[in-house]
């Protein structure tokens, strides 16, 4: 029992939404399964001002972050960053499963932006967060015709962040998948939030079609009722990150 007990302790936290919070740091957990790797490209999807990618490219110094941003609110914070880190290439243009032109729902929120709306029930758990404040025209391409366009870079690393865009990114990287990638961070939407956005559920059966299961999952949140909403997961291709499982 009481190896139980600290085992419960070591990786779980009460917070004050009554969330079961993992207390390893995600980031810290990349490192350790990509530390016997060559990491040499991360992609950063939803990359906004480009603090998780200076934070990744701490753990990974050989590394070069691709930051895909189609938000032109960010554009300026991106090239700035970019002019004082050349390890940084902002691309401003969104990830998909083609590649063509799309609307991008700028929320009240600058955070819940997506190529997808908020359905009915984000909107109304979350109304001042979820509101729609104009839509902008972008580009979307797919990450396999992108990486083919510029010199056929590798992704060791994929992070996502793009309210639940993932899916449709993911289908768009079928070739990268299957060549490079070794870990994927990704939000994850346990319940729907965006109109004909992705769950996990369907995330997870697609990455196992590539050889990717899932490693844990992070900082889950739930809503006023208790509703299990999103969180974040870290995906691994089974065949080429070791696991050492404990007893």
């Amino acid at each position: 029992m009481a190896k139980i007990l600290k085992t419960l302790i070591r990786k779980t936290f009460l917070n004050t939404y009554d969330n079961l919070v993992s207390l390893d740091d995600p980031y810290y957990i990349l490192d350790k399964l990509l530390r016997p790797h060559a990491v040499k490209g991360i992609l950063d999807a939803g990359g906004s001002s480009g603090r998780v990618a200076k934070k990744l490219l701490r753990f990974f110094p050989d590394a070069t972050a691709y930051v895909f941003e189609p938000n032109p609110e960010y554009k300026e914070l991106l090239d700035d960053l970019a002019s004082e880190n050349d390890r940084i290439k902002p691309q401003f243009i969104a990830l998909s499963d083609k590649s063509d032109t799309a609307e991008l729902n700028i929320t009240r929120n600058i955070g819940s932006t997506s190529l997808f709306q908020p359905n009915k029930q984000f909107t109304e758990s979350h109304p001042n967060e979820a509101v729609l404040e104009k839509t902008v025209s972008i580009s979307t391409k797919k990450l396999d015709n992108w990486v083919e366009e510029n010199g056929n870079p590798t992704i060791e690393l994929m992070k996502f962040d793009i309210q639940s865009g993932e899916l449709s990114a993911l289908k768009g990287a079928k070739k990268t998948l299957l060549s490079s990638t070794l870990v994927i961070y990704t939000e994850i939407f346990f319940n729907p939030m965006y109109e004909h956005g992705a769950i996990f559920s369907e995330i997870d059966l697609f990455l196992r079609e590539f050889g990717f299961v899932l490693y844990n999952i992070y900082k889950p949140m739930s809503d006023d009722n208790g509703l299990l909403n999103q969180a974040n997961a870290i995906f691994v291709q089974a065949e080429k990150i070791s696991i050492k499982r404990g007893s």
